[in-house]
């Protein structure tokens, strides 16, 4: 019960970032099982203190249900480092391979991941591995909630395998600014630009779990580095 109970968590902390609550519909797509699963397991993480559950609304975490999830994340991070830094697994394999590790991680051996790693600040999806900034989403707008025309920088995104797949293949760099052009909603995208020139189109359900940060230098030529999702 503790595994499954710690997915909810890491699940419920993931999809509540940039957003006031997690749907069940969100928790049943992540979490692959049945409506009735989801209201049950909710449930009981609500009588452990974990959760607020809102009805028709969704979940929330509690202070104390933010706590360990923070600290499965921090977990979760460090091996997605060790797992993309250090074995070169493909990036669309480091999540599963990284959480079947990190969930059952003790504190101890997270110390000497950590110092073995040299102390990383992100993962390599930009997630945080300050745990006291993990859920800190106050400067961060999904960028499917971007109004253009705007310049922004991605910082980070939900490491689903599918979501990966998709930004590897429009080549969308994290930590480089882009402009916001314009978007589509009768086909559901969203425009970008590089400083290059490159336009980059995203579907805007995709865009809901692409994170960004508005950008603080206007965008250059010089503001684009080698440093593109899929580089390991």
């Amino acid at each position: 019960m503790l595994n499954h109970q710690n997915s909810y968590l890491k699940i419920i902390a993931e999809c509540s970032f940039a957003r006031p609550r997690v749907s069940n519909k969100q928790i049943i797509h992540f979490a692959n099982v049945s409506p009735a699963t989801v209201t049950e397991t909710t449930r009981i993480l609500q009588k452990k203190g974990l959760v607020d559950r809102h009805r028709y609304t969704g979940v929330t975490l509690t202070a104390l249900g933010e706590r360990l999830a923070c600290q499965l994340l921090y977990n979760y991070r460090l091996c997605e480092v060790f797992m993309a830094e250090h074995l070169r697994l493909p990036l669309n394999a480091v999540p599963a391979q990284a959480w079947a590790v990190a969930a059952s991680l003790t504190s101890e051996t997270a110390i000497a991941l950590n110092d073995y790693l040299d102390h990383p600040q992100q993962s390599p999806f930009g997630g945080t591995l300050d745990t006291t900034q993990m859920m800190a989403d106050t400067d961060v707008t999904r960028l499917s909630d971007v109004t253009e025309p705007a310049t922004i920088t991605l910082t980070s995104y939900l490491e689903t395998p599918g979501l990966i797949d998709y930004l590897q293949h429009l080549q969308l760099p994290l930590g480089v600014t882009l402009s916001v052009r314009k978007r589509d909603s009768a086909l559901n995208l969203i425009y970008l630009e590089t400083a290059q020139q490159r336009e980059i189109t995203v579907n805007l359900n995709a865009a809901d779990y692409i994170y960004t940060a508005p950008a603080e230098t206007p965008i250059t030529e010089s503001l684009i580095t080698n440093q593109t999702i899929g580089e390991n």
